[in-house]
């Protein structure tokens, strides 16, 4: 201390400064990852997702386990609003299971795709979005995410060009098997393959199969002899790929609360919000090819 007292004032504001970008770093480097959770809904409302008398919904209790488990900050919404360019500064990986025009509120009407009647996206959120992930941004959807921001027939809309796929349709649940196609990537280490669950199980359109590198296959099984609608070859519901300096990863499943509270299922989410936030290699190079039959 008598040392520092005795150097001139340029030396000892030298000395600070160059000691400033270490505790940076090291602040960095402890920092949790920040996960923004969207569960807005503009269509249909999974009961998945929806909160009843302000209590959090079967998911943000889910991924508040996950996120204590792991060490994420998880912030969960039904604010679409949230999605703009100044907020998006404050995460690392935005995950979403949300359906319809989020820059619509919903919430008036009769049946079931009315929405919930939270707050809407602007009418730049999705360009937001989209500049976010390319500059270094992760993206997770999952289930419905596909479900969102459809374009007129076969028109792919800047939203579902970068989540990579459109959902089409599905048919009743039943208990597909999870066919794993890439075992080796960090977000597919602690997945079983040929792991049989219950579920919802979407079907695409608009698929980006050139830009897509596939993590995991559904194989119908014996459901190919019940329903039509499932009689074909195992394809892909899982996938990522990456954006600029981005990453962007999509699970379809998670209709159901089983699966959500289902420990492997739940390894993975958390595995997955890892790679998002850039841990690891990304190993997203397109490999539809080599393992879609």
């Amino acid at each position: 201390m008598i040392y520092l007292r005795r150097l001139a004032p340029l030396a000892l504001a030298l000395l600070l400064l160059a000691a400033t970008p270490t505790l940076a770093s090291a602040d960095e480097a402890d920092a949790p990852i920040r996960v923004l959770f969207l569960s807005k809904s503009s269509g249909f409302q999974h009961s998945s997702i929806k909160r009843t008398d302000g209590h959090p919904s079967h998911v943000d209790t889910v991924l508040a386990q996950i996120g204590a488990e792991r060490g994420f900050a998880v912030t969960s919404t039904k604010d679409a609003g949230l999605i703009n360019a100044t907020q998006l500064t404050n995460f690392d990986v935005v995950m979403f299971y949300t359906t319809g025009d989020l820059t619509q509120r919903g919430g008036t009407g009769e049946g079931f795709f009315r929405g919930d009647g939270n707050p809407p996206m602007s009418a730049d959120g999705v360009s937001d979005l989209v500049a976010w992930i390319e500059a270094g941004g992760g993206f997770v959807g999952f289930h419905p995410a596909t479900d969102t921001f459809h374009g007129e027939g076969d028109e792919v809309t800047p939203y579902i060009g970068m989540i990579g796929g459109e959902f089409l349709h599905h048919g009743r649940q039943f208990e597909g098997i999870v066919r794993v196609a890439d075992a080796r990537h960090p977000t597919m280490a602690n997945v079983e393959d040929g792991w049989k669950i219950m579920d919802e199980w979407y079907l695409y359109k608009n698929v980006a199969q050139d830009e897509l590198h596939v993590l995991a296959l559904m194989d119908p099984g014996e459901e190919r002899s019940k329903q039509e609608v499932y009689d074909i070859a195992p394809y892909p519901i899982v996938w990522c790929r990456e954006l600029g300096d981005g990453r962007v990863f999509h699970n379809a499943m998670g209709h159901r609360e089983d699966v959500w509270s289902h420990e492997m299922f739940q390894t993975w989410v958390g595995d997955t919000i890892e790679w998002a936030a850039g841990e690891g290699e990304a190993a997203a190079a397109p490999n539809w090819g080599d393992v879609v039959p």
